[in-house]
């Protein structure tokens, strides 16, 4: 199957089946993506790293379904953003919803424009000015990623599967390649861009680790990666993890995020714009939004 077409832009790691249809320009589908079954896809639509969506489904225009969600037997509205870790099964979106990290909405119809926090269940009201300011800065950034990764992979003699470069950008113009020489990979993983591995390093199967819009991710030696697990960032911040850090299956890293030496991230965690301090242990399926994790517990370092 072609990756490239009408300005749109699928990663070669993402599984499309064959009932899957796109319906229009600009978009983007990020490593590891899995789509399957009878599944709409509208114009100018991202699905990030790890996410699922499962037919029959179908997603609008302008829909950013975030970093290992997960979108089952629903219908997405337009301009609807779906959070990091996710999950939607047997549901309805209406158009301009917000669903946080870690929601869970089951056998449901959600009203236009109706906000779910992060790790909620149901609305707790409606999508506001700076929310939706987000999620149009989501959009314009994957937008212009699908256009970059087209140049790219355009310009490349043979299809670079692990070990990457990124695309040029209005926010980056040199292409950056990944300082990875040490890394042992566990199974079929994605590096790109402006990433670098200070010494030797694991690094899970289905892992993707992106450095294509916020960057330096900066990963101290000695670091362990799960399985699935994710690193991405937003514009114009990066990562570090410090060395001997151990990061859990499906955890989802995203910068600004800063984690200190020995520290451990448990399976299925979110982190934010946080900081977790060296040593720290994070339980399972913990979601950190601009908190400081120390041993004294958790701290605001201010939160959006």
């Amino acid at each position: 199957m072609s990756r490239i077409w009408n300005n749109s832009f699928v990663d070669p790691s993402a599984t499309l089946g064959d009932k899957v249809r796109m319906g229009g320009d600009f978009i983007y589908i990020a490593p590891f993506a899995e789509v399957a079954g009878e599944v709409t896809i509208g114009g100018g639509t991202n699905i990030q790293d790890g996410a699922r969506i499962l037919g029959p489904s179908s997603l609008g225009s302008l829909v950013s379904v975030a970093h290992r969600a997960e979108v089952v037997s629903s219908k997405v509205g337009d301009f609807t953003f779906i959070g990091f870790n996710a999950r939607i099964r047997d549901t309805e979106l209406k158009a301009g919803c917000f669903i946080g990290h870690g929601a869970v909405i089951k056998n449901a119809v959600l009203e236009e424009g109706s906000y779910v926090p992060p790790g909620g269940r149901r609305p707790a009201g409606s999508v506001d000015e700076a929310l939706t300011a987000f999620k149009e800065e989501v959009l314009e950034v994957n937008s212009e990623l699908a256009l970059g990764y087209v140049d790219l992979y355009s310009s490349l003699k043979a299809v670079q599967e692990q070990i990457s470069p990124s695309p040029k950008t209005s926010w980056s113009e040199r292409v950056s390649l990944p300082k990875a020489d040490k890394v042992k990979f566990l199974g079929r993983a994605r590096v790109i861009g402006d990433v670098e591995f200070k010494g030797y390093a694991e690094v899970g199967d289905r892992t993707s680790i992106r450095g294509d819009e916020g960057f330096p991710i900066v990963i101290g030696a000695n670091a362990k990666i799960g399985n699935g697990a994710v690193f991405h960032s937003l514009k114009g911040h990066g990562i570090e993890v410090g060395p001997d850090v151990t990061i859990g299956d499906g955890a989802v890293i995203h910068g600004p995020v800063r984690i200190g030496d020995g520290a451990a991230i448990g399976a299925g965690c979110v982190l934010l714009k946080c900081e977790v301090d060296p040593g720290i242990e994070v339980e399972d399926d913990t979601i950190l939004i601009g908190k400081r994790l120390g041993r004294g517990g958790v701290s605001d370092i201010g939160s959006k």
